[in-house]
């Protein structure tokens, strides 16, 4: 498991809310320490406690442990699309045009 990279999703879900480690270990139920280790990878919680910190902050178990998961690249292409959607129509169509090319490359 990626715990680095699942402790980075969950601390950026929390700066979405804006809210502080102590009040968003508050909102879980959890204590602030607790939730700093497992922001930084350096704990794994259970997984009561991962489903309360899904939940408390809205985020998608799958986009939250895509680096650890083998279909994680469904959540990735799934990211990769709402970027695209922000993209003016102009630059959206540059960003295809180039994915289609390296796309082509790779079945070479």
């Amino acid at each position: 498991m990626n715990c680095k990279s699942m402790g980075k999703k969950l601390k950026s879900y929390r700066a979405k809310c804006g809210w502080s480690l102590k009040e968003c270990s508050e909102r879980i139920g959890i204590s602030t320490r607790y939730l700093a280790d497992i922001e930084r990878g350096d704990k794994v919680p259970k997984l009561e406690t991962f489903l309360l910190i899904l939940n408390t902050l809205n985020a998608s178990a799958d986009d939250v442990l895509q680096d650890s998961l083998v279909v994680g690249y469904e959540a990735k292409s799934n990211d990769m699309i709402r970027k695209l959607n922000a993209l003016d129509v102009t630059k959206r169509k540059q960003a295809l045009e180039i994915f289609d090319s390296v796309i082509s490359s790779l079945k070479e």
